[in-house]
């Protein structure tokens, strides 16, 4: 069994996800097919500062930039265009499934370090009991 992976997103982003107005998740480097299909919890990481749900992500698209805007219907997107600035590949993660904690886990209740992007949980860290006690 693969560690969890927790996933840092930004505040706007993140919220936008749980209302389900955003379908895509767009990174500079892929999380890996073997995270498709299990869940990935979300830190939202400005206002937030917690971990407040998880996502299903079903399936990884990988090419250029134009490519993958025309794919997710974000052709005149200028926050994507301008995240993937000078990145010749670019990922895009379609989201299946959201499910949104009814209290966030905040970080100042956990002794976690949170990662920029992303990191794997660690089954002997605490903050691994405390999400599987959220199922």
């Amino acid at each position: 069994m693969n560690e969890p992976l927790l996933m840092s997103i930004k505040t706007k982003y993140a919220n936008q996800i749980f209302e389900k107005t955003k379908i895509y998740e767009f990174r500079r480097k892929s999380i890996g097919d073997k995270n498709c299909n299990k869940k990935i919890y979300i830190y939202s990481s400005e206002k937030d500062k917690a971990i407040i749900g998880y996502i299903i992500v079903d399936k990884i698209l990988k090419d250029n930039l134009d490519n993958i805007l025309k794919l997710t219907n974000n052709v005149n997107n200028k926050d994507i265009i301008k995240y993937f600035d000078n990145c010749d590949t670019c990922y895009a993660l379609h989201i299946s499934e959201t499910y949104k904690f009814s209290s966030p886990i905040k970080l100042k209740d956990i002794k976690f370090v949170v990662p920029q992007f992303y990191r794997y949980i660690k089954f002997q860290e605490q903050i691994y009991k405390e999400l599987e006690n959220r199922k």
